[in-house]
This record gives structure tokens, C-alpha cells and sequence, in this order.
């Protein structure tokens, strides 16, 4: 039998060595922690009420690049459905990590949402002044930003060329005066007991005319509205605070607004018996039609043959300010959410410039970062709803169903002589406070 010398003890001696600090070192080695991986957590999901389709092929875009983002997605809620669903969210503990919120829910849900310290690195309040159109602002209120602001949405004039150059007209009126003057007059059929043949333009009424709600504001804010004053958590309701010498915004608008749904008025276009106005404009009955930016798409498929152009909201003529209503979007953080962290880091990433860019581009809205609206946008639709963006803005609205219900009553009391202006806005504001 061979003897084992010792040279050969100590080689074998020292390869079960090794062999045994292998398996030490292996169970005991960590990988270094890859910090892009960590910064969105296990699963950011992000609620909103924006079309899921282009939403989340942003998202994926945003993925293909960056592979940590692949944990965010999207869940698009219907807008009728959302207060409900987000409160039973949070009640059973599956509430989102974030929402795409319009400002418009941002009173109702304050208190389930995480406010972004003024402290923070990007979001500082001259950070929020330089880098943000101003309408932006809506979401900063006294005690942090409640929203990374990414998008606005402005009310615009959608008109008929074909009914405007057949009544010798060549463009949408810029100001208040031409439309109610010669523009009005022009475009408006009746036959001899008044009946409406073709409308100029749908104001008076609220249930068939779909953002009635945005036309008044507009009016308001355009008549030198404070609309709500916030501070320290309380709103003060200001809409109908008159500026020294004018009368009362809210009775003006108002007024203005009704007399275009009263038969015995020069100015009498409309009425409850019509249509919607979206319709009536799809079909060539009415000339102009107050709707939001992204609806531009969605007019010209549902009716290609239609020779319509977008432009600016009409001003007073003496008016040194202009001004539309907006809808404004931003990226809020849940109370509720199980990671917080992870859904700042997306929304902070969302926010950046590109993928604000595409993400409003496929909306079809506008960004609200000063720097890419100062670039005018693509085409001519898009260079008018970057320039809307601009002049914008959005007010505090307890609820955007009450508010809709409180504006719907005010107008119809007045046009059908059941209240006087003044009586009718008192009312309003009387409900209003009541919400807050």
C-alpha cells in the first residue's frame, strides 16, 4: 500500500479548505444593491381618470429604457366612479401608490393626500414659480404641493369655416364685443316664430351644453374673479367679489351668459330643447363650440368631412389680461400608499421634460413645463393649445359634482324667471360654502 507523504496531506488538506471558505464566501456574498432598481420599489400602480391606451404606452416607452420602471402601471378609473373608488381603495387597504389627478378632486381629497414639503430638492416654491406655467400653481396650496403638475387642458373655440365664410365672415371673433355685435347676428337662423335653425354658439343653458361649467368659469375669471382664496386648510368663496367700480363677476357672467337662452334677446341662440352642443357642432348645425383642447381629435374622427379650426377664446375688448379655464393634471401621492418613496421617485420621472412631452403630446393636451410651451408646439392645433395653456386657470371646486349640480341650478333658476341674477348667485354661493 502506498504511502501518503506529506506534501500531498497538506495539498489535499488545503483544497477542502478552499472548497469549504467557497461556500462560506457564496452564501454569505451580496450583490451590490442596484439603486435604480430600488428607487420604485416592488410595484408603483398609478390611478387616473385619463385614457388608459396612451397612458400606459408612455409607461412602456419610459420602460424600454429604463427596465426598474417596469414595476409602474396603470389603472385608468371612470370619472363618474372615481371619488367612490379611490375612498373604498384606501377603506380596504388596496389604495393606489399614485394618482393622476385633475385639480378640480383636489379639495375633496386633500386630506387623503401627501403634501410635498416646500423643502424639497425641485419643488421649492421658487422651483414651482421658475420651472411651471403659472395655472400651475393651483396645486401648491399653503402647507405643500398636493401634485406634481404634468399637464393642462384649456378651453378653446372650436368654429365652423364653412358657416363662418358663408355669412361673409373670415375668422372666429377675438373679442366678446365682435361675437355679440356681428358675429351673433350673422350666424344664427330663425324662422318666423323664433325657432332655432342654426346657433351661433350654445351658451344660456347648462344640461345641454357640455362644459357649461368651463364657460362660466372662464366668464368669471375673464370678469377679474378671485374665484377661492386658500389658506391654512380654510377657502374663502370669492366669486362673486367685485374689483373697485365693476359689477359683481359672477352676476355679470351670469347675466351675459343667460341672455343667449332667452327667446325676447337679440342674442337668443339657444335653448333646452336643442341637442347637445358637441353634436349640434358635429353636424354643421352650430357654429362654435367652447370645448377643451384634447376633444380636437376625437371631433375629427367622428367627423372627418367637418372644416373646422380651433382658436383662442374670445376677451372683453378693453381687456389688458386675457384669460381661459384650464384643466389642470397632476401626479399625487396616496396617504394610503404601502410606497410612497418608490411613487414620488416615478412621478419626479414622469414629470421630466421628455416624457411630459410625450405624455401630454399623446393626450393631446398641453405641458405645463415654461419651457416646452415657450417651444409653440407641433402644427397648428397644437401651437393654439400651447398658447390657451399660457392664459389658463383653474379654481379651487369643492366638489366637482356639487359645484356642477350648484351651477346647473343657478343658471336654469334664472332662465326660466325663477330667481333674479342676484338672488340666483347668492343662492349659488350659499350651497357652495356648505361643501367646503
Amino acid at each position: 500500500m502506498p504511502t501518503i507523504r506529506p506534501f500531498q496531506v497538506f495539498i489535499v488538506a488545503l483544497f477542502a479548505f478552499l472548497a469549504v471558505l467557497s461556500i462560506i464566501l457564496i452564501s454569505i456574498y451580496k450583490p451590490p444593491i442596484d439603486e435604480a432598481k430600488l428607487a420604485f420599489g416592488s410595484k408603483v400602480v398609478i390611478w387616473g381618470t385619463l385614457p388608459y391606451s396612451e397612458v400606459s404606452g408612455v409607461l412602456a416607452a419610459i420602460a424600454k429604457e429604463n427596465k426598474a420602471f417596469d414595476v409602474v402601471s396603470y389603472v385608468d378609473i371612470d370619472p363618474a366612479n372615481f371619488h367612490i373608488e379611490f375612498v373604498n381603495a384606501i377603506a380596504e387597504g388596496r389604495s393606489p401608490d399614485l394618482v393622476l389627478m385633475p385639480h378640480t378632486e383636489i379639495v375633496r381629497q386633500r386630506s387623503k393626500l401627501v403634501p410635498i414639503p416646500y423643502t424639497t430638492v425641485g419643488f421649492t416654491q421658487r422651483d414651482i414659480r421658475d420651472r411651471f406655467i403659472d395655472g400651475a400653481e393651483i396645486f401648491a396650496l399653503s402647507d405643500g404641493l398636493y401634485a406634481i403638475p404634468f399637464a393642462v387642458d384649456p378651453l378653446i373655440v372650436y368654429w365652423n369655416r364653412d358657416m363662418f365664410s358663408s355669412a361673409g365672415l373670415a375668422s372666429s371673433p377675438t373679442s366678446w364685443e365682435q361675437l355679440v355685435g356681428s358675429v351673433a347676428p350673422k350666424l344664427t337662423q330663425r324662422d318666423n316664430n323664433r325657432t332655432i335653425l342654426k346657433s351661433a354658439v350654445a351658451f344660456g343653458e347648462y344640461r345641454n351644453v357640455k362644459n357649461a361649467y368651463g364657460v362660466l368659469s372662464l366668464l368669471m375669471l375673464q370678469a377679474g374673479s378671485p374665484m377661492v382664496r386658500e389658506s391654512q386648510g380654510t377657502y374663502v368663496v370669492a366669486l362673486d367679489e367685485a374689483q373697485a367700480g365693476a359689477r359683481p363677476p359672477l352676476e355679470a357672467s351670469l347675466q351675459f351668459y343667460a341672455d343667449f337662452a332667452n327667446s325676447a334677446s337679440a342674442l337668443y341662440s339657444w335653448n333646452r330643447g336643442l341637442e347637445m352642443d358637441q353634436l349640434g357642432f358635429l353636424s354643421g348645425d352650430l357654429a362654435m363650440y367652447f370645448g377643451y383642447g384634447s376633444e380636437a381629435e376625437f371631433l375629427q374622427n367622428r367627423n372627418p368631412n367637418l372644416n373646422f379650426d380651433i382658436a383662442m377664446p374670445p376677451q372683453g375688448a378693453a381687456a389688458t389680461i386675457a384669460r381661459t379655464y384650464g384643466t389642470y393634471y397632476g401626479f399625487a401621492i396616496p396617504r394610503a400608499s404601502t410606497n410612497q418613496s418608490g411613487a414620488f421617485n416615478a412621478a419626479v420621472l414622469l414629470s421630466q421634460s421628455d416624457n411630459m412631452q410625450n405624455l401630454t403630446r399623446a393626450l393631446r393636451m398641453a405641458p405645463v413645463e415654461r419651457g416646452l410651451v415657450a417651444s409653440g408646439g407641433e402644427g397648428s392645433f397644437e401651437a393654439v393649445i400651447y398658447q390657451a395653456a399660457l392664459i389658463s386657470r383653474g379654481w379651487l371646486s369643492p366638489d366637482p359634482v356639487a359645484t356642477n349640480n350648484t351651477f346647473q341650478t343657478m343658471v336654469e333658476d334664472v332662465v326660466s324667471n325663477r330667481l333674479r341674477v342676484g338672488n340666483s348667485v347668492n343662492d349659488a354661493i350659499d350651497r357652495l360654502i356648505l361643501v367646503y
